[in-house]
């Protein structure tokens, strides 16, 4: 009997312990914040003349204020000065917490997905003739303003744009997007910047990559029609990516 019940103190035990692992995540879903809403916003209007330029989607608060700003933006005097309006009129007339639930949820719902993916990543890259830049955790901002995504190289920070019913851009379930981020943290400094690859370019790369990678667990995922088609020649199966160094160097003639 004694022998039963230790046997079974050392069962529950091991259970904890497995949930426990199973319970860490390398994501950290972050609630948005008034100050965090105004820097998506400086930061829209501050590169709106590129935004433009590349035909992206701008979303921004629809107010004569933010109207004006766009104007200075684009006559080239707009700045850190500004920062402090804008801030005001997201505190004053723009944020509602409530604004953010869906989407949370959402991202909330498919941390296991993101989480093996992730971590499979973490494996892969180790086989890799190039560094492929990861994070222990991956913070993802919300916001409903800017262009679709964005990321942080160097703090692991993703910015995910989402609306008040919790959709996002381009895609129904965020873990698209959210990958697509990391990735691009991947490869920003050993091949992005290395070899100076164009918007467009780094864009069809990461597609290339992510699709390449999961197009079984992504089955949502779509390669943007950006950047020079010819790389796709060079990337047509998983094993490829662990001689993106060269396939890069050699597409580029370097």
């Amino acid at each position: 009997m004694k022998l039963s019940k230790f046997a079974f103190v050392v069962f529950l035990m091991i259970c904890f312990s497995c949930k426990s692992q199973r319970q860490v995540s390398r994501i950290e879903i972050v609630q948005p914040t008034i100050a965090q809403e105004a820097t998506s916003i400086w930061r829209t209007i501050n590169d709106i003349a590129f935004f433009e330029e590349q035909g992206y989607t701008i979303h921004l608060p629809k107010h004569p204020l933010i109207d004006s700003l766009l104007t200075k933006s684009k006559n080239g005097t707009f700045g850190n000065k500004d920062f402090p309006t804008i801030h005001a009129l997201v505190e004053a007339k723009v944020f509602d917490q409530n604004n953010y639930k869906e989407a949370i949820q959402k991202v909330d719902d498919q941390l296991d997905l993101m989480n093996g993916l992730i971590n499979e990543m973490d494996t892969k890259k180790e086989q890799w003739d190039w560094k492929f830049n990861m994070f222990d955790t991956y913070r993802v901002v919300f916001t409903l303003y800017g262009t679709g995504g964005s990321y942080d190289p160097d703090t692991g920070i993703i910015t995910l744009l989402t609306n008040r019913e919790g959709g996002f851009m381009n895609y129904e379930q965020p873990a698209n997007t959210i990958i697509h981020e990391i990735v691009h943290m991947g490869v920003e400094y050993s091949i992005v910047q290395k070899y100076d690859l164009s918007h467009g370019l780094k864009e069809r790369l990461v597609d290339r990559l992510v699709h390449l990678m999961f197009k079984k667990e992504l089955p949502e995922y779509r390669i943007q029609n950006m950047g020079d088609v010819g790389i796709d020649g060079y990337l047509k199966k998983p094993e490829d990516i662990g001689s993106l160094n060269v396939i890069i160097s050699t597409f580029l003639g370097r």
